[in-house]
């Protein structure tokens, strides 16, 4: 049900793409276990909150790419963050963990979600996320990953991260 709310707008959208049915993944190592060998870079998807709670980000990059929260928070000029919590996962993207993808926002309906994407997402051809759930992904070319995302009423950044 969930994933094929992911499929129906993209259709709308009229964007192409390949779905990848496979075991349930929880992070991208996980995901690197169990996907068959593909072109598409598969995307890490971070969910992060203000030190407050009133703000949370969702932080898309390649998955070989390391994060560190505090360079990030310098870099974008943000106060200090952590990782948001499961229930705050569950109320603002409606996805458990290990099925956080820039899909989730198609459940964000009050646009509370600032993004912040990683601008090397655009050197590759195709990118790979999953449909809000973890037992599929999703594979498109990054041109309309960045359609997907103009289509949303979220802040989006596209970044060096």
């Amino acid at each position: 049900m969930k994933a094929q709310k992911v499929y129906d707008v993209l259709k709308d959208l009229a964007i192409d793409f390949n779905i990848i049915e496979h075991e349930a993944a929880f992070t991208v190592e996980e995901m690197e276990k169990v996907l068959p060998e593909m072109d598409a870079q598969v995307c890490k998807n971070l969910f992060l909150r203000d030190q407050k709670g009133k703000q949370h980000y969702l932080v898309v990059m390649p998955k070989e790419k390391p994060f560190n929260l505090k360079d990030f928070e310098a870099k974008q000029g943000l106060g200090k963050m952590s990782f948001a919590s499961e229930e705050r996962l569950q109320k603002y993207l409606d996805v458990p963990s290990g099925s956080v993808s820039p899909f989730g926002l198609l459940n964000d309906t009050n646009a509370h979600v600032i993004v912040y994407m990683d601008a090397a997402l655009r050197n590759y051809a195709e990118v790979g996320v999953h449909p809000n759930v973890n037992n599929a992904t999703v594979t498109f070319s990054s041109k309309d990953l960045e359609k997907f995302m103009a289509s949303l009423e979220n802040e989006v950044y596209w970044v060096e991260i």
